[in-house]
C-alpha cells in the first residue's frame, strides 16, 4: 500500500477496481482543516481521464506491471495467442 505522500506523476495505482496512471498530482493545504490531494488519473483500459480529490493520508494499492515484447499469432475461441519474442514461449 502507498499513501498520498508517496504518490508521483506516472505511478500506476488501483482505484475502484481499475488500473489508473497518475497524470497530474497536486497537494493542497487549506487554511483550516486537513490537506487534500487532487489527482488526475488516466484509466489504462478505457483511456478516459478523471480528476478526484482525496484526504491526505489515504492509501492505495500499488500495481506492478511487467512489459514483454510479444507478437500476435492467432485467435483461439474467445482468446488471443501471443509469442514472446525473446523466449519464443506462447501465451494466451
Amino acid at each position: 500500500m502507498i499513501d498520498t505522500g508517496e504518490l508521483r506523476k506516472g505511478l500506476i495505482i488501483e482505484h475502484e477496481g481499475a488500473l489508473q496512471r497518475i497524470v497530474e498530482y497536486q497537494h493542497v493545504k487549506q487554511g483550516r482543516g486537513s490537506a487534500i490531494v487532487r489527482l488526475t488519473m488516466k484509466n489504462l483500459r478505457t483511456g478516459s481521464n478523471t480528476t478526484q480529490t482525496f484526504q491526505a493520508g489515504s492509501k492505495f494499492p500499488v500495481v506492478r506491471l511487467e512489459r514483454q515484447r510479444v507478437k500476435y499469432l492467432y485467435p483461439e475461441d474467445e482468446r488471443f495467442v501471443f509469442m514472446d519474442l525473446d523466449s519464443f514461449e506462447q501465451m494466451e
